[in-house]
């Protein structure tokens, strides 16, 4: 869990038994600044991301000891939120991805050097030198590439995907979003085309935040929404037919909802609203998982329809 406070912020860990009741809470980084969003690693440490301007950068803190380090993911400082990887790249290396809550903040794909990727320390992997930083261009035409020049990756992000926010990467596509456009992008990793689909539909009204994925059922993914700011923020989904769905309503609450994840069998979802400092344990009543099939939910453009 994030603390996105300016003068104290940093991250703590919420500790759940086999039963998903909690255990413990404990500060695991202190010391930096608006820690916004963030995101896994391959080895199960978290990257949280410093929304601080000039100051900001990101750090990986590791859970089970305790362990924490800035990391080299980004170039310079930055209003940075939220991380992905991809350990299936073809060329076998590493990719991790960045994203920045800014008009010009491009978004960045970080390869560690080879002699870091096969550091037995994995603790070495994100902080040693010799990596690479490379920035998204995307074209009118549908196209996009990767450029080490950061200027043209401005750029772009200033002309096509301003304020990234949530990102995600599941079977080959890159998944982010641009709060102020309220769109989602999807990028072919494997090829060099990517689409984009807007997340304004009914109740999901406000703008879009962090994203996560999960398995359903039926082997198909959902992707899963929060929203940054407003009077009625919500958790909201989006199957792999296009339609979204409201998961989760939070009526009464005049902030944002942020720090979505799921438990390993995915059967609670855990999410925060942000002013309250409240952080909630959420079940289905029927059972199922996150993932499983349609309940009486609130389905955007036609009523009640379910998810």
């Amino acid at each position: 869990s994030n603390s996105e406070s300016s003068t104290n912020g940093g991250v703590a860990a919420l500790r759940f038994n086999s039963q998903h009741r909690l255990k413990l809470y404990e500060r695991l980084l202190m010391g930096t600044i608006r820690n916004c969003g963030g995101g896994l690693t391959p080895w199960n440490t978290w990257l949280t991301c410093e929304e601080n301007g000039s100051s900001g950068f990101v750090y990986e803190v590791d859970p089970n000891t305790g362990y924490s380090r800035k990391t080299k993911v980004v170039d310079q400082g930055g209003n940075y939120e939220s991380a992905a990887f991809d350990d299936q790249d073809p060329s076998g290396q590493l990719r991790i991805f960045v994203t920045e809550d800014s008009a010009t903040g491009a978004l960045i794909r970080y390869t560690p050097s080879n002699q870091a990727n096969s550091d037995r320390n994995l603790h070495n992997r994100l902080s040693s030198d010799g990596g690479t930083h490379e920035f998204l261009v995307l074209e009118q035409d549908g196209t996009y590439f990767w450029t080490m020049d950061r200027s043209l990756g401005e750029q772009s992000a200033t002309s096509m995907y301003q304020f990234t926010e949530g990102v995600d990467v599941k079977n080959g596509q890159l998944y982010f979003v641009s709060k102020t456009q309220r769109q989602l992008f999807m990028v072919d990793l494997r090829g060099n085309t990517y689409t984009v689909s807007s997340t304004a539909s009914g109740a999901f009204n406000r703008q879009p935040d962090q994203i996560a994925h999960i398995l359903n059922d039926k082997g198909s993914d959902i992707l899963y929404f929060t929203e940054d700011g407003g009077e009625d923020c919500d958790v909201h989904g989006r199957d792999s037919t296009g339609q979204f769905y409201t998961i989760l309503k939070g009526p009464g609450f005049n902030t944002e909802t942020t720090g979505l994840a799921f438990s390993p069998d995915a059967r609670v979802m855990y999410v925060a609203f942000q002013g309250p400092s409240a952080i909630f344990q959420v079940q289905r009543t029927d059972g199922c998982t996150f993932g499983g099939g349609m309940v009486d939910v609130h389905y955007h453009n036609h009523g009640v329809n379910g998810l």
